[in-house]
């Protein structure tokens, strides 16, 4: 793409998705003549401020898409109303939706060359627990030979608003007996993460992505621990080479993907608020299985930040 004939689409300003990604394109210093906001026909027509300027989204059946663009896919109901409406040769779509399952996932620290393998140049930020896990388990493949992994992710509440955990916890009572929080006129933005079926969604989803990075065989099951800060993961993994610790940390300095955590606070329980990194606990090896805690930062280390990262690929 040249460097200079192309446009940021977003799709789906509205959906807290395309509000992260727009706030990360501002962050990041994309000029605002660049960004075009897109939105359903009748949710377009909303102002915002960008880089001291106003920007409104406009419809995106009205919108000219023969033209170069870079596509941000952020509302879910876009695709399922236009599925092929942005494939074609002169547009890249990176999906933040995990809706285009034949959509390659792209973690730029590991596998930025696959961009130019890209199927109709369609392309995958994949979820924040993805990202982490495919950080942490592709060294580990490329030199121990991953056979399979068992993970639990325990989603915490890594949110800023004080007293949220407590919230969360009142709102899965009332998910169960159908009624709505006294006082409560509306849930906080990602409180559905507490929703059994999207648990169940979220798994398929992580090992779907995660065969992007990996062919061994992964198995995840995910809960929600309040106590929790960040995204929390306990790994167990069977590798076919004999691994001896000194060697796994060495493989991790080298790459520089994730940092060893020396400290006596109970697992998880650190603030990771504004670090970038990874953070890998409690390392055992017991014959040829390796047994580690790792922690994250989803603001940080997630898939807004990893899907603008791409962006900036496709334009150097």
């Amino acid at each position: 793409m040249n460097k200079n004939n192309y446009t940021i689409a977003v799709l789906g300003t509205q959906n807290p998705v395309g509000k992260a990604i727009l706030s990360e394109l501002e962050r990041q210093g994309y000029p605002a003549s660049k960004i075009r906001p897109l939105d359903l026909h009748q949710e377009s027509g909303v102002s915002f401020g960008y880089q001291n300027q106003t920007l409104t989204s406009s419809a995106l059946d009205l919108f000219d898409l023969t033209q170069p663009h870079i596509l941000f896919l952020c509302e879910p109901r876009i695709f399922e109303r236009y599925p092929h409406h942005f494939l074609h040769g002169k547009n890249w779509l990176i999906d933040c939706t995990g809706k285009l399952k034949k959509a390659a996932c792209i973690v730029p620290a590991l596998n930025a060359k696959n961009i130019h393998c890209a199927c109709h140049k369609c392309l995958c930020a994949p979820n924040s627990a993805s990202i982490a896990l495919a950080q942490a388990l592709v060294p580990i493949d490329s030199k121990y030979s991953l056979l399979g992994a068992h993970i639990v992710a325990l989603m915490g509440a890594w949110y800023q608003q004080p007293n949220l955990a407590d919230l969360l916890i009142q709102q899965t009572r009332h998910f169960f007996t159908q009624t709505t929080p006294a006082g409560v006129e509306q849930y906080p933005i990602l409180a559905f993460n507490l929703i059994p079926d999207f648990f169940h969604n979220l798994e398929k989803l992580i090992i779907h992505q995660m065969h992007c990075f990996l062919k061994a065989d992964i198995q995840i099951h995910t809960c929600f621990a309040p106590v929790i800060r960040g995204g929390t993961f306990f790994i167990e993994a069977f590798v076919e080479k004999k691994p001896h610790i000194n060697g796994i940390k060495n493989l991790y300095v080298q790459n520089s993907l994730c940092q060893f955590l020396n400290s006596n606070l109970p697992l998880g329980t650190q603030d990771l608020r504004a670090e970038d990194k990874l953070f890998i606990q409690s390392i055992q090896i017991h014959k040829n299985t390796i047994r580690f805690w790792l922690m994250q930062d989803p603001l940080q280390t997630g898939f807004i930040q990893n899907a603008v990262q791409i962006l900036s690929l496709l334009i150097k």
